[in-house]
């Protein structure tokens, strides 16, 4: 544990019991807790006579107020001069007239954030205050410091009325009581082989540096601690799956499996898929209970993979269950099943929360005898109602978008089932090592042969009779065209074009010639299903939609995307959208209609103009949105770093991730003396994150 002494945060000076209650809001309960709270920026501490040097820049002074000037109408500041002993400096305080009259009296002493304004010409420096705080007994030790930290204060904290410059000497008074009980958190192995700072070496200078070179210096070894941590967890949930009671062992491949593969497939698999099987049957043949990770871009063939295990499992006399996230998906990957299943005398279902109650109990009753070999199923298939008879492989497609709990009630349904995760999305290798740290990773990073690279234009608005004349002239060639919308219908809050209006004007100005359907998530699923169908068949040429195709729709006829406000949409979920095109031997388009107002949206757009490769976009859209807009429940819990960057710290994790399972392999217990620093570390800060993790 690296702070032992616990005092709590109402006894700090400055804080006080109503300040606490929003400090408690926030989980700093303890003086310690407000340690872990870093800086965002640091101010030089400078005299009045040195301010020219640091025209637009800020600074931190302290000094005596020697002249007031109120002003002559209400609305008009009020001007201070300031005295520190070198010089002297006006500045002008806006706001309420008493509360300046109460705060700024002659004589007294205040430290000043202000920004510098110095026009050389007339050599006139000005002040613009940010902030002030009257100085007090204890003061002058945080400014014997060449830098003063500033931090960020949230909402809560806001409300009760604390200051930037007051929080710093809160966190100050925090880390003068609390010094002398900080200690190590790493092994001294670990900490020497990765040149790293001590803790509270780094602590102290993390918060007071005496350079700026000091604090990236003193940044890397805080947020190395952290991702060491997070993978030492990954280190510790992996060893526990590899050694705890035996998986299933699948011992055959069948003669279904070689059947699919040399009579029904219809196509060859890539380089890519054959290694990616391999890899999970050298899992399913293993007494270890499998947990994989299965990722590839946009159409390199991740369903037909899951086939193939499926077949395993079955004819080990297993049942398989395919979980997904909607039931246009479910339905979409059921009827890709049921198609290789039907010719080779295997029977599968489907289950949803939407089927009629008869149906659904026929279906309920096939799974319990184990007549149903293989089911798909949205989140229905983890309700009491479900009962396998031998549940032994479970597939979750597109698992970010379930939650903890969900995942591991599928995996009960079985007695210690393989699990293989799959998603659409495809990953940034930092986040695949942070929150994927404890599977095996399988990936394709090949398309099929046939497949041309989707050429993807930007236009804007005066563009859009041209792109209407070249979608008509690639349905003329018979191909097919999707036009996707961001809502579903208008806001009054959001101005963005809607798919339910515009599909009026499509079908009825745009091309009234041409039949038009229309798909949202609001629709039934059947009705959705029915229009898809419509579409894959040809009876429509263009499918009016919003996002609800961004995954398992796979019509090879279809070469033209039209996305509407392209520049509302993530990089990530625009390149799984322009993956419904793309899916046969023509060539195909992906046209990004986006507002010519927004310079930096349509500046972020170009990579999709640049590049297919959906692994460099998922790269740009990290660098862009942050990891907190990539995942759900589980991720956002283990990405809370306050020191740790996942964008830039690639080599860090990478050493982290060595240095955490090297100790792991070395001293699966962390029973050494070597290692007791990590260990109490670890059972009083990341217990919890281990049963997270243990469940998903």
């Amino acid at each position: 544990m690296p702070i032992v002494k616990k005092t709590e945060i109402a006894y700090i000076k400055g804080v006080g019991p109503k300040r606490a209650e929003a400090f408690e809001k926030l989980g700093l309960k303890y003086s310690t807790d407000l340690l872990t709270v870093y800086p965002r920026l640091y101010l030089p501490n400078t005299t009045i006579r040195s301010l020219a040097k640091y025209h637009e820049q800020n600074v931190v002074i302290k000094g005596k107020i020697i002249d007031k000037f109120k002003p002559f109408k209400p609305n008009h500041p009020t001007r201070i001069v300031i005295f520190d002993g070198t010089a002297s400096i006006e500045s002008l305080m806006w706001g309420n007239t008493f509360y300046r009259e109460k705060q700024f009296k002659v004589g007294d002493e205040h430290i000043f954030w202000g920004k510098i304004s110095y026009n050389a010409y007339e050599r006139d420096i000005k002040f613009d205050m940010r902030d002030h705080k009257k100085f007090e007994t204890g003061d002058e030790e945080m400014l014997k410091y060449p830098l003063i930290p500033i931090y960020i204060l949230s909402e809560e904290l806001k409300k009760t009325w604390i200051k930037p410059l007051a929080f710093t000497k809160i966190i100050f008074n925090a880390l003068k009581s609390s010094r002398d009980s900080i200690q190590e958190v790493l092994s001294e192995p670990v900490r020497i082989a990765n040149d790293l700072l001590d803790h509270k070496t780094a602590v102290l200078k993390m918060h007071y540096p005496r350079s700026m070179e000091d604090i990236e210096v003193t940044r890397q070894t805080l947020a190395f601690e952290e991702l060491f941590y997070l993978q030492l967890v990954m280190a510790l949930r992996k060893r526990s799956i590899d050694s705890a009671e035996k998986g299933i062992h699948f011992e055959k491949i069948g003669d279904k499996f070689e059947k699919l593969f040399k009579e029904h497939l219809g196509f060859e698999l890539t380089g890519a898929q054959k290694k990616v099987i391999k890899e999970i049957l050298a899992d399913m043949r293993s007494n270890k209970t499998m947990n994989r990770l299965l990722q590839g871009d946009v159409g390199s063939g991740k369903t037909i993979v899951a086939v193939f295990c499926f077949l395993v499992a079955v004819e080990n006399g297993y049942q398989a269950a395919f979980m997904c996230p909607t039931e246009i998906l479910a339905e979409q990957h059921y009827k890709t099943l049921k198609y290789y299943f039907d010719k080779l005398g295997l029977y599968s279902v489907l289950l949803t929360g939407g089927q009629k109650k008869k149906h659904r109990e026929t279906v309920l009753d096939e799974i319990k005898s184990g007549k149903a070999q293989v089911v798909v199923g949205t989140h229905a298939l983890i309700q009491e109602s479900v009962d396998f008879k031998s549940l032994g492989f479970t597939v979750i497609d597109e698992q970010h978008k379930f939650g903890v709990m969900q995942r591991a009630k599928l995996k009960a349904k079985g007695n210690n089932p393989d699990v293989l995760v799959m998603t659409a999305t495809p990953i940034p290798r930092t986040l695949s090592l942070t929150v994927y740290g404890d599977l095996d990773v399988s990936v394709i990073d090949e398309l099929p042969k046939n497949r041309k690279n989707i050429k993807t234009a930007l236009r804007g608005e005066t563009d859009r009779l041209k792109v209407y004349k070249f979608i008509r002239d690639e349905i003329k060639k018979g191909r097919q065209a999707y036009i996707v919308y961001p809502i579903i219908e208008e806001s009054e809050k959001l101005d963005l074009k809607s798919a339910v209006k515009h599909f009026e004007i499509i079908s009825k100005e745009i091309f009234p010639d041409l039949r038009i359907g229309l798909v949202h998530g609001r629709l039934p699923w059947y009705e959705i299903d029915e229009t898809i169908e419509a579409f894959k068949d040809k009876k429509l040429d263009v499918l009016v939609s919003t996002t609800v195709i961004e995954v398992g729709i796979d019509i090879p006829n279809a070469t033209i995307m039209l996305i509407e406000e392209a520049q509302r949409f993530g990089l990530s979920q625009l390149h799984q959208l322009r993956g419904r095109v793309g899916r046969g031997a023509e060539q195909s388009y992906c046209i990004l209609m986006a507002d010519s107002t927004g310079e930096i949206s349509t500046e972020r757009l170009k990579i999709m103009t640049e590049t297919n490769d959906g692994f460099k976009i998922s790269e740009t859209d990290l660098k862009l949105r942050g990891p907190g807009e990539f995942f759900g429940t589980r991720q956002s819990g283990a990405l809370k770093f306050t020191a740790a960057d996942l964008v830039k710290d690639m080599p860090l994790i990478e050493k982290a991730r060595d240095s955490a399972f090297k100790v792991v392999n070395e001293d699966p217990q962390l029973r050494s003396y070597e290692n007791s620093n990590i260990r109490e570390h670890f059972l009083v800060n990341y217990r919890e994150s281990m049963e997270l993790i243990k469940i998903a």
